[in-house]
């Protein structure tokens, strides 16, 4: 699916549009011709997903190789897992399912991964080294998935967020409870997907029945003590944007029983209202981490809006389900702005 009207260009003060050539000069006429070709020529997409082998593709995946399709555009799942890399002192080679790999105009990063993730993101960080377009690139995608960083990185920029602790030692967690403004709590890995690795304790009584678990967790990493945000009642604002723009925004509610909104974990969604300060908060925290398109996830508080997570894998189903936007085609349309700009300004290494 295309713009309903044809563009229009300017060329030396005249306007034209590609639904009526010029015909005054040769010149414009081959402009014409190029713009056309330009718009139409069928692109070959890469989605590069991070699912384990065995495994099926998500919904997401999914949708965005049939939204592609649909678009005329040759679409190809990719497996991360499936990539060789060869390095000798030249020009590093990669091949894919043992064969050189091929050539294309752009890929999609789906990066849902919540293990490793600095080593198994590696492949976007070599497909960019070859010079080929990627959406989303390889150091956002590490911030976005490391809790920690993003935290950071959303503080340092005055970007509202929820009172956080991040502890390095179960001796410290009752001076750590306190500071976050006592139970209810929650707690939270440094990575995470879907809701995984994501804890509420009600009650003292309740984190001492784990505290054995979260000391094992502890050693093996840190963990995030973060306040629990009464007021929201279980609800959050997935907020997407893509290419700088807010594209769709939906509200999540978590089910009976649970205290995480996520849609995969059965919370209601429906299409949301933004005021201004939620829809500028979403484009902040995502240039800061520096994403392509990412989900905000947004707390309406007694204080105001707060960011919760930028996430850099967010699913299309529910959005597209809650909001009727078509979110996959908004990706495909800016990774194919992705792939022209790239192939009119930066030679490929390889």
């Amino acid at each position: 699916t295309g713009p309903t009207t044809a563009p229009t260009y300017k060329t030396h003060s005249k306007k034209f549009s590609l639904a009526s050539p010029p015909k005054r000069t040769t010149n414009l006429s081959c402009l014409y011709f190029l713009l056309l070709l330009l718009q139409c020529a069928p692109m070959k997409i890469g989605i590069l997903c991070f699912t384990a082998l065995g495994n099926k593709n998500t919904v997401s995946d999914l949708l965005l190789k049939r939204t592609a399709l649909l678009m005329g555009h040759k679409a190809v799942l990719l497996r991360a897992a499936r990539f060789q890399f060869l390095f000798d002192g030249k020009h590093p080679e990669f091949f894919y399912k043992e064969k050189i790999f091929g050539k294309y105009d752009v890929i999609i990063v789906r990066a849902g991964m919540n293990s490793d993730i600095d080593l198994k993101v590696s492949v976007v960080k070599q497909l960019q080294l070859a010079g080929i377009p990627v959406v989303n690139k390889y150091m956002p995608i590490v911030r976005a998935k490391n809790k920690l960083r993003t935290l950071q990185i959303l503080n340092h920029e005055g970007i509202p967020i929820p009172r956080t602790v991040v502890l390095n030692s179960m001796e410290h967690i009752d001076d750590a409870v306190a500071r976050t403004g006592n139970f209810p709590l929650i707690m939270k890995s440094p990575y995470g997907l879907q809701g995984t690795g994501v804890m509420i304790f009600e009650t003292k009584r309740s984190l001492v029945s784990a505290m054995d678990f979260l000391s094992s967790a502890v050693k093996n990493n840190l963990l995030i003590i973060q306040e629990y945000i009464k007021e929201a009642k279980g609800k959050d604002i997935r907020i997407f944007v893509i290419g700088g723009k807010v594209v769709a925004a939906m509200e999540r509610k978590a089910k009976k029983g649970e205290f995480r909104s996520n849609f995969h974990r059965g919370g209601s969604i429906r299409i949301a209202d933004l005021f201004d300060e939620e829809r500028d908060l979403a484009l902040r925290a995502t240039k800061a981490i520096g994403l392509d398109y990412a989900g905000v996830d947004v707390l309406r508080t007694n204080d105001g809006p707060k960011v919760l997570e930028v996430n850099s894998n967010p699913g299309l189903e529910g959005i597209t389900k809650a909001t009727g936007v078509n979110v996959a085609e908004h990706i495909i349309k800016f990774a194919l702005k992705r792939a022209q700009q790239v192939s009119h300004s930066e030679p490929r290494l390889v």
